[in-house]
């Protein structure tokens, strides 16, 4: 053993492998893993592969639609950029359409990842299958989930940013919070600024 990774121990690859298990399965394998990294004297890959954390049954599953959907995952990812991009621009008009197609593709999407979970023997309770839904808003409105979730290695629920809210998205005037309300010093996302 010359400490070079062999076929199937590349760190990345074998990070893919273990976001692809179901929960049940993750801590089993990743000791596994980097026990045989350890073994072959990659103390770095080792601790990276340890470093790994067991994804929630909502994590697994938006990885598991990740995975499973490349085309639909590869579109949804697409719209993401461009309801950011409206976002950053204020274009009500873009807003308003990208937001309506947000709900839709969220829901649908929602209930795909909720059926690969069925039928791979772990199904979804319905505050499981939120969680999924607001991890998939996330990856919308935040380029950084977006790449998380595009990598397949979500590990637990992602939030969307608070002023990338359902409401402020849809560019209602009417809708947005009082300027009062956004600025109180009671407010927890006023403090958060």
């Amino acid at each position: 053993m010359d400490g070079r990774p062999g076929p199937g121990d590349d760190v990345e690859a074998v990070l893919d492998e273990l976001y692809a298990l179901p929960p049940s399965e993750f801590v089993a394998r990743r000791e596994e893993r980097a026990a045989r990294a350890r073994t072959r004297r990659r103390a770095q890959d080792a601790r990276r592969i340890h470093a790994a954390r067991r994804p929630t049954l909502a994590g697994w599953a938006a990885n598991l639609l990740r995975r499973s959907r490349p085309d639909e995952a590869r579109r949804f990812l697409e719209l993401g950029r461009a309801l950011r991009e409206a976002y950053a621009t204020l274009d009500p008009s873009g807003l308003k359409e990208l937001s309506a197609q947000r709900r839709r593709i969220v829901s649908e999407m929602s209930r795909q990842a909720a059926a690969l979970a069925r039928e791979a023997g772990h199904p979804l309770s319905d505050t499981v299958q939120r969680d999924v839904e607001t991890t998939l808003r996330a990856v919308l409105a935040d380029p950084e989930a977006a790449a998380v979730w595009e990598a397949g290695r979500v590990e637990g629920v992602l939030t969307p940013p608070s002023e990338f809210g359902a409401e402020v998205v849809a560019a209602a005037p009417a809708r947005r919070e009082p300027a009062r309300a956004r600025t109180s010093g009671t407010d927890p996302a006023a403090r958060k600024k």
